[in-house]
């Protein structure tokens, strides 16, 4: 009798990160579109030195997430060294130019401007807290590859909010409904993808459920309109009256 041939199984692959730079090269060309009305196309008129800061900075870091995966795919490891260091400096000044850019948009409104404002600037205090956060555990976890580069990207995504929503705006700028329902839901999307592509990787599988769990709980206050709630408002108005800008 002739023994039985099992089919051999191919085992799967787990994502590689240093083939990412052209999703993110896409996505910038996608972002210069999406901010053209808002900002390039009057970058020399009335933006705000503020708004340059925040754009220059956020330009800076889209462009370190194309090259950082191609020096690694290219084996020029001293440069993607350098640009590791660089983001020592690079990610703290995003962070502050969030904040004084929050700032200086909140600063002496009152009414309904005010009262937008203070959404916005929710959505600007927790992007910047989950860009953080994911830079902080990205650096801490920089001798484990695996772990670094999905925190990284983990960075990256905190940017699609504020891309995808102003192409929403460019395309309908009066809205009869929450636009962050949609731009929220494509970025957990990303994740739940990136959950699935990544289940076989032996280290680093659970970055992004974890990370799709501190996006939603981000999230919720945005969608769920608590931040009408008397602990917020309070928080704006204190933010507002701070010495920044």
């Amino acid at each position: 009798m002739s023994a039985e041939i099992k089919p051999i199984r191919a085992t799967p692959r787990p994502l590689n990160f240093s083939r990412s730079g052209p999703y993110f090269a896409a996505f910038f060309m996608v972002a210069l579109i999406a901010f053209w009305p808002t900002y390039l196309s009057q970058a020399f008129t009335s933006t705000t030195s503020y708004t340059h800061l925040h754009a220059v900075s956020a330009s800076a870091w889209m462009l370190m997430l194309i090259a950082q995966p191609l020096a690694i795919r290219t084996r020029r490891l001293a440069w993607h060294r350098l640009l590791g260091r660089a983001s020592y400096a690079l990610a703290p000044l995003i962070l502050v130019s969030i904040l004084l850019l929050a700032h200086s948009r909140i600063k002496g409104l009152n009414g309904e401007p005010y009262a937008i404002q203070t959404y916005i600037l929710y959505l600007q205090i927790s992007l910047a807290v989950v860009f953080g956060l994911s830079y902080a555990l990205a650096i801490i976890t920089r001798r484990t590859a695996a772990l670094h580069a999905r925190f990284m990207v983990c960075t990256g995504l905190t940017l699609i909010d504020p891309v995808v929503i102003r192409l929403m705006f460019w395309a309908a700028p009066t809205p009869g409904w929450n636009y962050q329902w949609f731009t929220f839901g494509l970025t957990n999307l990303v994740l739940i993808v990136l959950i699935v592509l990544d289940r076989h990787a032996r280290v680093g599988r659970r970055v992004f459920p974890a990370m799709l769990v501190v996006f939603t709980i981000a999230q919720a206050p945005a969608l769920f309109g608590l931040t009408n709630t008397a602990t917020w408002q309070a928080f704006a108005s204190w933010y507002a009256a701070l010495p920044l800008t």
